[in-house]
């Protein structure tokens, strides 16, 4: 499980982080004494499970806590308090557990393997981010891919929400005009390609139409928000497929929905 770790006390991180070495599928990515800090890495990083202090200057872990289920609806949360009156306004945010400081390496124990058995409640396993630059994740690792144009025409066709994009169609834009049916034709093959070599060409479907995605196979930050998602709300930053110039149609479509402009 992709972990993190937040609270502004460092004998706690040293603390906790010793114990989670000792655990197997605890995979410690950050701690953090900024909850800030945490958020924006969050944003950018997968996150299975997350450990937060509950009282800290900057930001309350409540308030953390909130933004990372908006981000990761099926994120295991556990908050860490001193005080017992945190408790309930922790369950109201449907907290997985809570630790009372001072806490012991066998209270913590406890914890981690509950959170090993609720991180059985997971999201797809493809996530596609359009927020920021244009990615696609598999179990929260970034896919490589050996072909930039089969990478964009990939992410024209997420653009289009699962409608079917024509080869002509594709050519204008991707290729910018520029070039015979062929170079299409050829970045397709090197995406499906792609997509077996990991396991997920049921993200991709075609006819003789023209090529599509298929909306259901994957997660995606730009169709959560569409959807009015609260994660998909607060992943947006105000910027959309930066590395696509034929993005900034929809990133204008996404700034007013958002009331950027």
């Amino acid at each position: 499980m992709r972990t993190i770790f937040v609270d502004d006390e460092p004998w706690a991180m040293r603390k906790f982080q010793k114990l989670c070495a000792q655990i197997q599928d605890i995979d410690m990515i950050g701690t953090f004494a900024n909850p800030r800090e945490a958020l924006d890495f969050a944003r950018e990083h997968a996150v299975d499970f997350a450990v937060l202090d509950i009282d800290m200057p900057q930001m309350s872990g409540l308030t953390l806590g909130k933004a990372l289920r908006a981000l990761y609806p099926e994120i295991v949360l556990v908050y860490v308090t001193a005080h017992d009156q945190f408790a309930n306004a922790a369950l109201k945010l449907k907290a997985d557990y809570f630790l009372t400081k001072p806490y012991s390496a066998a209270d913590i124990r406890d914890v981690l393997q509950r959170a090993r058995l609720l991180s059985q409640r997971q999201d797809k396993p493809v996530f596609i981010r359009t927020f920021g630059t244009f990615d696609i994740f598999l179990h929260g690792q970034p896919i490589e891919f050996s072909s930039t144009k089969a990478k964009e025409l990939l992410a024209f066709l997420v653009d289009n929400k699962g409608g079917f994009v024509t080869t002509k169609e594709a050519m204008a834009v991707v290729w910018e005009g520029d070039g015979d049916d062929a170079l299409c034709r050829t970045a397709a093959m090197r995406l499906r390609r792609i997509l077996k070599q990991y396991g997920i060409e049921e993200i991709l479907s075609e006819n003789r139409t023209g090529h599509c995605v298929n909306m259901e196979a994957f997660d995606c930050d730009y169709y959560m928000l569409l959807k009015g998602m609260n994660r998909g709300k607060w992943a947006f930053s105000g910027e959309y497929m930066k590395q696509y110039s034929w993005a900034e149609v929809t990133l204008s479509a996404l700034l007013k929905k958002m009331d950027w402009c």
